[in-house]
């Protein structure tokens, strides 16, 4: 059996305790945390596509790659335009 690899982070959110007063009706809601992982690995499909969607902007990623390269053509082409 393979070892499980390290979760990847998909959604991580924490609400502070709320307090609603809405035409009298009073709504008290203590803290909320929601910590959403994907581990990825064999069998995992839904696990490895949210891993792989979460990791597109993270350093070296694919997104990430991609627009440096954008934002290096967009100076070259201003630059361009600054001699003209």
């Amino acid at each position: 059996m393979a070892a499980a690899q390290a979760p990847c982070d998909i959604l991580f959110l924490d609400l502070g305790p709320l307090s609603l007063d809405l035409l009298g009706l009073t709504v008290d809601l203590s803290e909320i945390v929601l910590d959403i992982n994907a581990v990825s690995g064999s069998g995992n499909l839904l696990d490895n596509l949210l891993c792989a969607v979460a990791g597109l902007l993270d350093a070296g990623g694919l997104l990430s790659d991609l627009i440096g390269s954008l934002t290096g053509l967009l100076d070259i082409l201003n630059q361009i335009n600054d001699n003209f």
